[in-house]
């Protein structure tokens, strides 16, 4: 095996559009949110709109579960379980 391969072994590449099921549930930061109680999450060039995660959860990383998840356009839904941690803007 060639230095370059050693090397590289077990190396892989981050999707921009990672691949959700049902049921998994993922730490993540709320981006924005509307007055319907829905909360909008980014991971790459995916997008999850969440239920439950209302204007106090912007800024804020909170833990979802997928409820439904289309891979075709990276797009799904969630709910909000919980606030895990603050925001990671400190002044």
């Amino acid at each position: 095996m060639s230095f370059i391969r050693k090397y590289l072994k077990g190396w892989k590449f981050r999707d921009t559009t990672p691949s959700l099921t049902v049921g998994d549930e993922l730490d993540v930061f709320v981006a924005e949110s509307n007055s319907r109680n829905e909360g909008h999450v980014y991971v790459g060039d995916t997008h999850l709109i969440v239920e439950g995660a209302g204007p106090e959860t912007v800024e804020k990383r909170v833990r979802v579960r997928v409820t439904e998840f289309d891979d075709a356009t990276a797009t799904g839904r969630g709910e909000f379980v919980e606030v895990v941690g603050e925001s990671s803007y400190t002044g």
